[in-house]
């Protein structure tokens, strides 16, 4: 795996990019095999070159690959990644504290949070990861420490990877207790966090915690993106409450992350609150990986939580993207930092089709995310990902690692997939795809 940001997250990297590049004999989602040129950082054709561009073109041979607009991780723990294994692998979890120490974690040479959060973020990227929107902890336990983290992740990775930071408040944020965590807060968004985080169902007044976030946010002109998971809030008060803030004149974007609840309301109270939700404008991140691994785990009769519904999300214009939440951490203990994994549960426990799982992981976590759109069309940005499949049910099924990804025309990151077979009989027999 060759990654082009140095595996250090001091500075920024500034990278040329090649004035055109011909990405040759790529297959697209639809099946077409075609070449595509970027130029300046945007597609400028696909298919003929009628501006004339080919010929000053470097060539990037894409025979074999699949090529994709670039994933987008709308909802990772960057900071605490790491933190559930020890060193003797899965089924080792640590049980640290967010942003502990983690030692003899595999290809990470040290174990301070910075680190791990840098080879998070990297992984993502080789991948085919162009933006992350990363949650930290805030608050009068963890301070602003994972925040500093990822600041410095963040200017080690500008102009290569979008990172938006989403400071998540610790609980209490009411009453006289709450004091402390509404101050870490602002001092958060002041200091360069983008988005209002937090977990309200956790708070002693679930509702009016709804409401004190989104006033904080609004003084500081940033959005909303809040853990609403009703399962953990039996008076369900945070789902609508954050309705009521959208529909009351909030101005600015608000996303509810989970929303598991929601499959355990009625079939004929469901259709009210998800009208409401489009009507809202409210986007809706799905964790498959958090949710699944959640179910029935002590939880009893609340054991069914399972995803969100995404199927009658989806059918009523709401916004739904998948993140992959945790990342081998003590809540979490497995994920490889890739979205298309998060697809590839939806495909299975939501039973999408293949494109739409995929939109999850890409134009829908844009549109949530409020990043430009990308498609293989002249004119978008080239943020695109090679991945070394026949078809989008192939690349989530298998998730090869064989991919090439670029961002704004500049190749960013390739990782290669190598295997051998150690009888002469069987290498003799090669796939008709190879």
């Amino acid at each position: 795996m060759l990654i082009f940001p140095s595996s250090s997250s001091g500075s920024s990297h500034d990278l040329a990019v090649p004035p055109v590049l011909l990405l040759k004999s790529a297959r697209l989602a639809d099946g077409r095999v075609t070449d595509v040129l970027t130029a300046e950082g945007a597609i400028v054709s696909v298919g003929a070159d009628p501006a004339g561009y080919r010929a000053a073109a470097e060539v990037l041979n894409l025979r074999g690959y699949l090529l994709l607009p670039s994933l987008a991780e709308p909802h990772a723990h960057l900071d605490e990644a790491f933190t559930g294994m020890d060193s003797t692998g899965p089924g080792g979890p640590r049980h640290e504290a967010p942003g502990a120490g983690a030692a003899g974690l595999p290809g990470i040479p040290a174990a301070t949070p910075v680190t791990r959060a840098w080879a998070a973020a990297t992984r993502y990227l080789a991948h085919g990861t162009t933006a992350i929107r990363a949650h930290v902890h805030v608050g009068e336990e963890a301070g602003l420490r994972a925040l500093e983290v990822m600041l410095d992740v963040r200017a080690g990775l500008a102009g290569v990877m979008d990172i938006q930071i989403v400071a998540r408040s610790s609980v209490p944020v009411t009453g006289r207790a709450g004091a402390t965590n509404r101050s870490l807060l602002r001092r958060a968004l002041a200091a360069g966090a983008d988005v209002v985080g937090g977990a309200p169902a956790l708070d002693d007044n679930p509702g009016r915690a709804v409401e004190i976030l989104a006033v904080v946010a609004a003084d500081a002109g940033a959005g909303l993106d809040l853990h609403i998971d009703e399962a953990t809030d039996p008076a369900e008060s945070t789902l609508p409450r954050l309705i009521r803030v959208a529909e009351a004149g909030f101005g600015y974007p608000i996303t509810a992350s989970l929303v598991a609840g929601l499959g355990m309301r009625s079939a004929e109270r469901r259709p009210a609150v998800i009208r409401s939700l489009a009507h809202a404008g409210i986007g809706v991140v799905t964790l498959p990986q958090a949710s699944l691994a959640r179910c029935g785990r002590g939880l009893g009769a609340s054991a069914l939580r399972g995803l969100t519904v995404m199927r009658e999300l989806l059918e009523a214009g709401v916004p739904v993207a998948a993140g992959g939440g945790n990342m081998q951490t003590p809540v979490a203990s497995v994920g490889r930092a890739d979205p298309l994994e998060a697809a590839s549960l939806l495909a299975v426990a939501a039973q999408l089709t293949p494109a739409e799982a995929f939109a999850a992981v890409s134009s829908a976590s844009r549109q949530i995310m409020r990043l430009p759109e990308v498609t293989i069309a002249p004119g978008s940005p080239a943020d695109l990902v090679a991945v070394r499949a026949a078809d989008l049910g192939t690349a989530m099924a298998t998730g090869t690692p064989d991919r090439i990804v670029l961002r704004a025309g500049q190749v960013v990151a390739r990782a290669r997939a190598a295997a051998g077979l150690a009888r002469p009989a069987l290498q003799a027999r090669r796939p008709v795809w190879s």
